[in-house]
């Protein structure tokens, strides 16, 4: 049945039909699906398994424990509530050992727009159990998307509540991240809109030649819209905006990017992404460090060189690797020292192929710096 409603226009009236929405109930302990219609623990009906336009109340009379023991899916602006602020529910999600979504124990949040959500009261709590023997990797709560990818569908599913793997695509695991917790306590809310669906699979920042040159990669952007490249030169007191890249949009496949600083400060800066998707929302990925004062003062010379490369160390402190590649990333010297302030460090190169090479010095604190040397007959 849809209620009825009209809205007045110059050229008549306009009926406009709103969705009623299904209710369902569970007031027993027992599992969320019974094959005995007696040991049902709902109020009537048991809600589908796919639940659009639903509000589904989880309220155990007393306290007690349901087990999800089903695929659930919420679409559609779905609210799900568990507990009623008094008696504790607690819902018990345990390994399914399938490795289909379809027949996993799981609740699936749809991200289509609107805002399906799981509220969990006081008093109350989603538990997902310990992933054993990855019978657990495809249990969880989840929050998904739909995109096209090379013109073919594909779910990107999100596991926000549970254990490694958090991303399955298609049916499969896709990436084996960690999920940042494995219960939702009382007071808490997860939205279908909520998390930001974005995926970031590495960032690293390295100084190439006073450049200070920031890579990354995403495993997964659902709506995602730019990333905002910030510095800070005071120790993440403040931080400014120092470019932007536009984000690929819709992917279930690694994306990389890269920006470079070509005017970095003097002394320590750090960087991080500010992630931004099409809604506004946004997060921060983790602070990479660069130290461009103790990096300024190595040198690399002869350059064009022919028989031996001097690396001039400057007030480098503490334990030093100096490392020579060639081209193809192939590791040709490495030299080690300690405390190598003020000293050349000759590397003989006399018997490579005419061609670039690259000089990496790397110190004890995570700097930095590579040189490009032309190696000449």
């Amino acid at each position: 049945m849809n209620k009825i409603y009209t809205l007045a226009l110059s050229s008549g009236l306009l009926l406009l039909a709103a969705p009623t929405f299904a209710q369902y109930t569970a007031v027993r302990a027992g599992d969320w699906h019974a094959s005995i219609p007696a040991n049902s623990i709902w109020l009537g009906a048991e809600p589908p398994t796919s639940c659009a336009h639903c509000t589904i109340t989880l309220a155990v009379v007393g306290g007690g424990t349901i087990n999800l023991n089903r695929h659930v899916v919420l679409t559609a602006n779905t609210q799900v509530t568990v507990g009623d602020g008094t008696d504790a529910t607690v819902v018990d999600i345990a390994n399914s050992g399938h490795a289909d979504t379809s027949l996993a124990n799981s609740i699936n949040l749809i991200n289509d727009n609107s805002n399906s959500a799981i509220k969990v009261l006081n008093g109350s709590t989603v538990i997902v159990e310990p992933n054993v023997s990855n019978a657990g990797d495809f249990d969880g709560i989840f929050v998904s998307a739909v995109t096209t990818s090379g013109g073919s569908t594909v779910v990107s599913a999100v596991k926000e509540v549970g254990f490694s793997p958090n991303l399955i695509v298609n049916n499969g695991v896709a990436l084996n991240g960690p999920v940042g917790t494995s219960t939702m306590s009382g007071g808490n809310t997860l939205s279908s809109s909520g998390p930001l669906p974005i995926i970031l699979a590495n960032f690293g920042a390295t100084l190439n030649e006073g450049v200070v040159d920031l890579s990354w990669t995403t495993s997964l952007e659902i709506n995602s819209d730019h990333f905002a490249i910030l510095r800070s030169a005071n120790a993440g007191a403040d931080w400014e905006v120092i470019g932007t890249v536009p984000a690929h949009g819709n992917s279930s496949i690694s994306v990389n990017y890269s920006f470079a600083d070509g005017k970095p400060v003097q002394g320590t800066a750090e960087y991080r992404l500010r992630m931004v998707d099409r809604d506004g929302a946004y997060k921060y990925s983790e602070v990479k460090t660069i130290r461009t004062g103790t990096v300024a003062s190595v040198s690399v010379y002869p350059n064009p060189a022919r028989d031996f490369v001097n690396v001039t160390l400057g007030n480098a402190s503490g334990f030093t690797l100096i490392r020579l590649y060639n081209q193809g990333g192939q590791l040709l010297q490495e030299k080690s020292l300690n405390n190598p302030g003020g000293t050349i460090v000759p590397l003989a190169v006399s018997s490579y192929p005419e061609g670039n090479y690259i000089v990496v010095v790397t110190g004890p604190d995570g700097w930095r710096t590579s040189s490009k040397v032309l190696i000449t007959k």
